[in-house]
């Protein structure tokens, strides 16, 4: 695959024509000669997020077809959510 790359530097020098190419394809960003992200348009962003899901619910509905689950307690799925929430309240 070939895709576009800036220098990371080019990128906070020059960024709207950063954005405008983004917009056309993703963008590799470097930084000393090294890929330290891509970035893409909204759109594409969004595809990708709903494809990881839908990966995600189908690859689950298989685990539960096929046995591969593990029943939990109330208690143990209460800990769970305390620590999911604790995670992303100091987060925001």
């Amino acid at each position: 695959m070939n895709m576009k790359t800036m220098t990371a530097s080019v990128a906070s020098k020059e960024f709207g024509r950063y954005l405008d190419a983004a917009q056309r394809e993703p963008v590799i960003v470097t930084k000393k000669n090294r890929p330290v992200a891509v970035t893409v348009s909204f759109q594409d962003w969004e595809e990708l997020t709903k494809l990881r899901i839908e990966r995600g619910l189908a690859q689950g509905l298989d685990d539960i077809e096929n046995g591969r689950f593990e029943e939990v307690s109330d208690a143990s799925t209460a800990a769970r959510l305390a620590r999911f929430k604790d995670r992303n309240s100091s987060a925001a």
